[in-house]
């Protein structure tokens, strides 16, 4: 099947002329109507991406009984002077936005809302919507009955189309590019671990830990995910005494550094557990696990604990702790805005603490958490979960949850943040940062050292699956159908000043770490975050703490600073504890004092500089973080080219050879496919390109710019494996303007 677009232009009479495009695109469609509308009820978490997909991919004529496209054919909704049946329906809404002014008698805009408004109507039956073109709506685009701030989770999506001016002088050949699949996108997927424990005093009477990779709802690894690298920075709640360990990924016991024997080990080095080579399983045989287990989309690391010391000291993990999966993928999105997160998965027959932090991405509108603490209900009453927040240096007891029956406990939105502002946090405060979440059981939330030794009959288990957070916040920067996601890491080979402070457990400490990490050019930059990995010496009263960010050489800002009397901080804000660990670095945060910093993360260099007293000095080994930024992998119709293509007509493709990563070379045919039938093409490198003549020329060249480069001097950052060029094969073509942007919004209250 072939997809048609419209381009329209003027005769020397300055009078319409209609010409089709056709845009190379296959598509498997079925003839019954009904199953796309079927198919998107069944769909949830992605349906506002899956919608925009198919009004933009599907024919008008395959998701619209033919009665209704003779009716809207006879009273001209369809208006076939200008689009046909044959095209989709955001390609019909592109067309009569364009040419709207052009004839305001015929009242098009009015007419896309009618053929949206139907297909909106029967695709998103049971849901609430809301559909904008350039942020344009109407009553035809929503379907908005319910209370939108009482939706728990709102599904969003953004595409952008061409259109033109008209009344311009015809000069010549334009083309677009687009990106449809990869050959290799490598990417990574870091989880900073939670706090946990409970009393674990032997070999019998372990704690168990499971860690969900990756730990958010909206996000799981790709089908065709390719993991080359593992680092596993796993690591007790006290070390001092010993805490006993063994580790587990998906059923099948680690034996990696210290950990050996599928036996409990003594924890006595600090390491990362790093694994890139699965073919070498007697050195480390973390990757060879995931490799048997590639078929799950999430993947379980468990760990079993106790400490031999006893009460005061339990079994639990450290906050330290931190997951990296490396991987490979042709899929061009695969990140989303979490805004569910899980709670570690914990089981014992004792008390037990668990504290998740999460980062706020955007501007927060609701917070909902939830537990399920299987065998909750037989134990005694008392005993009841309870739920704390820690923003900064301010901790909020929110209380025992709502009971909701099956051992489950809910703190709502209206609960939450009543107990915030009782304590003076209000909304605005929580937005683009790190949260606290402690859920207690059996105790208040306690601080070292720790200890509860009471023992139930019955065995615990707060449950990953039904436990969890939901943040719902709106960011900033909006993802399109056309986005590439690559996140890197920071690490310790990132430090480009330090200043020592001691060595401990065979690793070195510091009271200032200074990371630097790059940007591409022509990304947009999401986030970036840093977990800061400590040691704690408590008989230190020096408690100094100041984080402060520079994107570009000396352009410094303080996000947060403490000081016990040796930094100097304008103003002195509290001690935070664990809040100073996390931190997430965005447009348009705040600052020590309160104010608004913009572009606090940019395309270029862009530097972290954490300082710190004697009390809690901090890894540059253990320290990780990670950045992450879209490439768009959509260049719109561009100015005015004298040709089309080189060789035109005779050739009618090219054979590209381009350069991508560290310099490798790689091929893509850009153009019609049936040109490599019958010999229509030409061998090219991207050296040999002419943006300034060759219309097509200049499209590849833009759509490598979005992707990190030029292709060959700059090589772009990702390996192509097909991209879709649709040709204007018409001398006069007008002068392009911005693209039409179409962003929809799916969601129900329940």
């Amino acid at each position: 099947m072939r997809r048609k677009g419209f381009i329209f232009t003027l005769d020397a009479l300055l009078s319409v002329l209609l010409v089709m495009v056709f845009v190379t695109s296959v598509i498997v469609v079925s003839d019954n109507v009904g199953i796309y509308s079927t198919y998107m009820r069944e769909q949830n978490k992605y349906i506002a991406e899956d919608v925009l997909t198919i009004l933009r991919e599907v024919s008008l004529k395959d998701l619209v009984p033919q009665q209704t496209l003779t009716q809207w054919e006879r009273d001209e909704i369809l208006d076939t002077t200008f689009v046909s049946r044959d095209m989709s329906p955001l390609e019909i809404v592109a067309t009569y936005w364009t040419i709207d002014p052009i004839y305001p008698e015929f009242n098009l805009k009015r007419k896309a809302e009618i053929i949206l408004g139907y297909l909106l109507n029967s695709t998103l039956e049971g849901y609430n919507y809301e559909l904008l073109i350039n942020n344009y709506t109407s009553p035809h685009l929503r379907n908005v009955e319910g209370n939108y701030s009482k939706a728990l989770e709102v599904s969003p999506a953004t595409l952008v189309l061409s259109g033109y001016i008209f009344n311009q002088t015809p000069r010549g050949y334009v083309a677009r590019a687009y990106l449809t699949k990869l050959r290799a996108k490598e990417t990574t997927y870091t989880y900073f671990g939670s706090s946990a424990f409970a009393y674990a005093p032997s070999s019998q009477d372990y704690t168990i830990i499971r860690y969900t990779i990756p730990n958010e709802e909206e996000n799981e690894l790709p089908y065709d995910v390719n993991i080359t690298k593992i680092k596993w920075f796993a690591q007790p709640r006290w070390f001092s005494p010993s805490s006993y360990m063994r580790l587990f990924i998906d059923g099948e016991a680690v034996e990696c550094g210290q950990f050996r024997d599928d036996a409990f080990v003594e924890y006595s080095i600090w390491e990362v557990l790093e694994d890139s080579n699965s073919n070498d399983p007697l050195t480390c045989n973390m990757l060879e696990i995931l490799k048997r287990h590639n078929d799950l989309r999430r993947h379980t690391f468990e760990v079993w604990v106790y400490n031999p010391a006893g009460s005061p000291y339990t079994g639990g993990v450290h906050p330290n702790v931190f997951i990296t999966l490396t991987y490979q993928t042709s899929q061009l999105s695969t990140f989303n805005y979490p805004q569910t997160f899980h709670f570690d998965e914990i089981e014992t027959k004792h008390p037990f603490q668990v504290e998740n932090a999460i980062f706020i991405g955007g501007n927060l509108s609701s917070l909902y958490v939830q537990v399920q603490i299987i065998n909750a209900s037989k134990v005694s009453e008392p005993n009841y979960p309870k739920l704390y927040l820690t923003y900064l240096d301010r901790q909020i007891s929110v209380g025992v949850g709502t009971y909701i029956g099956n051992d489950t406990y809910v703190w709502d939105n209206q609960t939450i943040f009543t107990a915030l502002q009782n304590g003076g946090i209000y909304i605005g405060n929580l937005s683009k940062t790190y949260l606290w979440f402690a859920v207690t059981f059996g105790m208040d939330y306690q601080e070292p050292p720790y200890g509860d030794s009471t023992s139930y009959a019955y065995k615990l288990k707060l449950n990953y699956d039904t436990s969890y957070i939901r943040a719902v916040y709106t960011p900033e920067t909006a993802k399109t159908l056309y986005s590439i996601d690559i996140t890197e890491e920071i690490t310790k080979d990132d430090v480009i000043a330090s200043t020592y402070a001691r060595t401990a457990y065979q690793s070195t400490f510091y009271t200032m770490l200074t990371w630097k990490y790059t940007l591409p050019l022509n990304v947009t930059p999401i986030w970036a975050k840093l977990h800061i990995v400590r040691l704690h010496y408590l008989n230190d009263p020096d408690k100094d703490q100041k984080i402060s960010i520079s994107p570009g050489v000396n352009n410094w800002t303080v996000l947060y600073c403490h000081s016990s009397g040796n930094l100097e901080c304008t103003p002195n804000k509290p001690f935070a504890d664990p809040a100073f660990t996390r931190w997430g670095i965005v447009d348009t945060m705040k600052n020590n004092t309160g104010d608004i910093v913009t572009n606090a993360i940019l395309p270029g260099d862009n530097y972290i500089k954490v300082e710190t007293g004697d009390a809690y000095v901090i890894s540059q080994d253990f320290t990780t973080g990670e950045f992450t930024y879209l490439l768009d992998a959509y260049a719109p119709y561009g100015d005015i080219k004298p040709y089309l293509l080189q060789g035109y007509p005779e050739v009618q493709a090219y054979n590209l050879t381009y350069k991508y990563g560290s310099g490798s070379l790689g091929s893509i045919f850009v153009g019609d496919i049936k040109a490599i039938e019958n010999g229509r093409y030409m061998n090219l490198t991207v050296a040999q390109l002419n943006p300034q003549d060759y219309a097509v020329d200049d499209a590849i060249i833009r759509l490598f710019q979005k992707l990190g480069g030029d292709g060959w001097n700059t090589p772009i950052l990702i390996g192509l494996k097909d991209t879709k060029i649709s040709f204007a094969s018409l001398k006069g073509i007008p002068r392009s303007i911005e693209p039409i942007m179409i962003t929809l919004r799916v969601w129900r209250e329940n």
